[in-house]
């Protein structure tokens, strides 16, 4: 999606509802379990944490992806080298549902334009997810002038982004003011059809944060 359409807001709502065993957009309750959070973008104290704490959720179930190593010798999460530590760390917490990927470009160790490096920087977290019976959500922008164009055709970076996901979401926002999240295409279920969501900020401890 565009900025603005909540897309990281969005995925920290499913992700409260995951650690609380709440209420997914269908109605349906959620299987209770933790979440990876792996963002480039936004930093857990400011934005990250008051947005799930927000949302509502357990906070003892979510578990941020960091840097590696110790001391004068950390250095940030390079999915290339480290699935095999956060896969050890994961199955370490025992019940991980849900993996995000803020944005899932920062997966891709070469260039994120063409297929072949694309798909196989993601298969190694395919196998990850895989291994964990677990979800991955991987965020991601439209690439500028290309409105007008079919979803899957406008995420940023090769087409293969849209192409190893089973599911594609499309946030936007909707010419009353409100916000849309529509499937772009799905190969595990129903393709088309969506939810209305609104944005609003609230206090959170302190700290000014959306749900």
């Amino acid at each position: 999606g565009s900025p603005g359409t909540g897309k990281t807001t969005l995925s920290l709502s499913l992700a409260a509802a995951i650690t609380n065993g709440g209420y997914l957009p269908d109605g349906s309750r959620a299987v209770q379990g933790s979440v990876l959070v792996w963002s480039g973008e936004d930093d857990p104290a400011d934005t990250l944490k008051p947005r799930l704490a927000a949302a509502g959720a357990n906070m003892s179930r979510v578990h941020f992806v960091g840097s590696v190593g110790h001391g004068h010798d950390a250095r940030p999460f390079d999915p290339a080298r480290d699935i095999a530590g956060l896969e050890y760390a994961a199955e370490e917490i025992g019940d991980v549902a849900l993996l995000i990927a803020d944005p899932v470009v920062s997966a891709v160790s070469g260039d994120s334009h063409k297929s072949t490096e694309v798909r196989r920087s993601l298969q190694p977290l395919i196998n990850l997810a895989s291994n964990l019976d677990c979800a991955v959500l991987g965020i991601s922008h439209f690439s500028k002038g290309t409105a007008g164009r079919e979803p899957l055709e406008r995420v940023t970076g090769s087409i293969a982004f849209g192409a190893v996901a089973r599911i594609v979401l499309a946030a936007a926002k909707a010419e009353d003011g409100g916000r849309l999240l529509a499937r772009a295409k799905s190969n595990i279920g129903p393709d088309g059809g969506g939810f209305a969501y609104n944005l609003e900020l609230v206090d959170a401890g302190g700290i000014e944060a959306s749900r």
